[in-house]
């Protein structure tokens, strides 16, 4: 994408947000509900907005420093959502009195840095002023939600509230006493100089919640500026066009904790364009792909806002899909959002290849086949519009390149098992098999007789509120691989820490010893371990994966089916037979997979309610209730 393109995103992006401005002024004000009055009560949103209408006249650039603050957005659209439909409030948002006149920060931010005159009285949250692309104060004033006043203009600034005052000072860029600026992070723009805020300070800067600002160490604070940095660095030397779609997209990341480095967690809301919300991940390149993730989820939410890319399910359930990346179905939204991210991740560690050999090896053969299960799905999807075929096209001629290149190795064999560990785990825990079909499989088994030629369908089972959470062993598996790639002695110390009995190394959940000696290519090891674990779906298609006969294949081909049929036979009380056993016998009439399929061809398709009785790869699609 051109910095053309990228320029008129940002600008449709701030029409947007103005667009909300307008609409909040014109929100039917709401009945007082207790907030304060006379002349403490806090400056009228018309006021306001004079103000900033007068600083755009004359210092325009001020302005638009003020608006592209990203937390500008998500206290904006999360305002007019409250006013216009009485969405609840996120939490620790601002009372209902002080919601739109919270303008004045705005204004105020604006009027600092253009040296506009002007006093202004602004809601503040704990007596902290929020002042949008500058920073917080420290606390003026007493309660949740106070009044506070700022007063400005050509000599300077000052805050007061009723337990106190804080001058500001000449350089807001500056930390001072009372004065918390965002901290900036110099990068190489395409034009020039550039910087990237790193905002732990401002109440609006996480979508989820409204938040008090976030303590940073020095040694934290040191090691996010070196990431982001060099991540820069890296793309700016290497990746030119990915550098350019993401100095052109992030503005702010927004730090937060995650389970480890190892396992860093990032996400993105359109109604804060420009943020990332992110914890610190293990190095630069983990960081710059990451980046590339978001950055192309920001461009893709931009693009929709100009131009639908699917038609909405108006009634009834919605269809969803398989994900590769995630444990969950996910609706078509998800999946054409995850496939663009993911085709960008997968360009990227493609191009590293020349430099990060096997962890690059390894991430592309992992996110090409991601991206292939899911265009898969999409290739056929029936809600996509004009627009959205266009991007799924494009995606398929991305993953087209990648994939004339041929791969093999250790890298790319463990990613390979990774792929089948993970569709094998998303299949145990969302299919279920019709329990009288079940039934006759274990009247069948018990009788000595050969299964049927056609197997029973599995059908997505549907999740209700409260069901367990999805298994994360599939994922246990890719994040050790990961790890046994990208630091080899942080692998091994895990292992040990596994064999230890540890809960949880490194942020990997439910990894097991049989777990550890499978990624390490240890598989006769890992069998005897998987063996001896008690039955549990994880174990049984561990052994899928390790047991060299090529008859247990159903454990990873319909895992669904071989624990319908054990739970059958448990039902009427009958010996429980092993898992390779029940497998073996519900492959000995079925052919074997072709592996010169691709793994597109492998996987299903869509689930929802046009798909009842249809039949993808061996998977009878049913209703289901919207994944979100």
């Amino acid at each position: 994408m051109s910095e053309t393109d990228l320029a008129l995103l940002r600008s449709a992006q701030r029409s947007r947000l103005l667009l909300a401005l307008v609409a909040i002024l014109d929100a039917p004000r709401q009945p007082d509900d207790g907030g304060p009055r006379g002349t403490q009560a806090p400056t009228r949103p018309s006021t306001a907005w004079e103000l900033l209408a007068h600083t755009q006249r004359s210092t325009p650039a001020s302005v638009d420093a003020v608006l592209a603050d990203p937390a500008v957005g998500a206290w904006a659209f999360q305002l007019l959502r409250r006013l216009n439909h009485g969405v609840a409030t996120a939490p620790g948002d601002a009372p209902q009195w002080a919601g739109a006149t919270l303008l004045g920060a705005l204004a105020g931010a604006a009027a600092l840095r253009a040296g506009t005159r002007a006093t202004l009285r602004i809601p503040a949250r704990k007596g902290q002023l929020w002042l949008p692309s500058l920073g917080v104060t420290g606390s003026v004033s007493r309660g949740a939600w106070a009044v506070v006043t700022m007063e400005c203009g050509p000599q300077g600034a000052a805050v007061f509230g009723d337990s106190g005052s804080i001058r500001l000072p000449s350089d807001l860029t500056r930390g001072a006493e009372g004065w918390f600026p965002l901290p900036q992070i110099g990068r190489d723009g395409p034009t020039g100089p550039a910087r990237v805020v790193l905002d732990h300070l401002s109440p609006y800067r996480d979508f989820r919640a409204v938040k008090d600002p976030a303590q940073m160490s020095r040694q934290t604070l040191r090691r996010w500026h070196a990431l982001l940095r060099e991540s820069d660095a890296l793309l700016c030397r290497e990746h030119p066009e990915a550098h350019r779609l993401v100095s052109g997209t992030v503005r702010t990341v927004v730090p937060v904790d995650g389970p480890s480095e190892l396992r860093a967690v990032s996400a993105t809301a359109p109604d804060s364009y420009g943020a990332v919300i992110m914890s610190l991940p293990i190095d630069a390149q983990a960081m710059a792909a990451n980046l590339i993730h978001e950055a192309r989820h920001q461009l893709l939410s931009a693009v929709a806002e100009l131009t639908p890319l699917h038609v909405p399910v108006r009634e009834g359930p919605q269809p969803v899909y398989f994900a590769p990346w995630r444990g969950d179905p996910r609706p078509l939204r998800g999946l054409l959002y995850g496939a663009h991210a993911f085709a960008g991740v997968a360009s990227f560690w493609h191009a590293r290849r020349p430099y990060d050999k096997d962890r690059a090896e390894f991430e592309c053969a992992l996110h090409r086949w991601q991206l292939r299960a899911a265009l898969a799905a999409l290739a056929n999807a029936p809600n996509l519009t004009q627009a959205g075929g266009l991007i799924v096209t494009s995606l398929m001629k991305e993953a087209g390149r990648m994939a004339s290149e041929p791969a093999h190795g250790p890298p790319v064999r463990l990613a390979e098992l990774c792929c089948r560990d993970l569709r094998a785990v998303w299949r145990a825990a969302h299919l279920d098999v019709d329990a009288e079909d079940a039934a006759a499989l274990a009247d069948s088994w018990l009788a000595g007789r050969p299964p049927p030629l056609t197997l029973p369908a599995g059908r997505l089972r549907t999740h209700r509120t409260g069901a367990p959470r999805t298994p994360e062993t599939g994922q246990a598996r890719m994040w050790l691989a990961r790890l046994r790639f990208t630091d080899r002695r942080a692998f091994d110390e895990v292992r040990a820490q596994i064999a230890a009995g540890a809960p949880h190394p490194l942020g990997i959940r439910d990894a097991t010893v049989a777990d550890a000696h499978l990624t390490a290519d240890e598989t006769d090891a890992a069998l005897d371990e998987y063996r001896r674990q008690p039955p549990s779906p994880a174990s049984w298609i561990g052994i899928g994966l390790t047991a060299k006969n090529g008859a247990v294949s159903m454990l990873l081909e319909r895992p669904e089916l071989v624990l319908a049929l054990q739970a059958a036979l448990t039902r009427i009380g009958a010996t429980a037979a092993g898992p390779e056993e029940l497998a073996a016998w519900l492959g000995s009439r079925s052919p074997a997979p072709d592996r010169r399929a691709s793994d597109a061809q492998q996987v299903d398709v869509a689930v929802g309610p046009d798909s009842i009785g249809r039949v993808h790869g061996g998977l009878v699609i049913g209703p289901q209730h919207p994944a979100e």
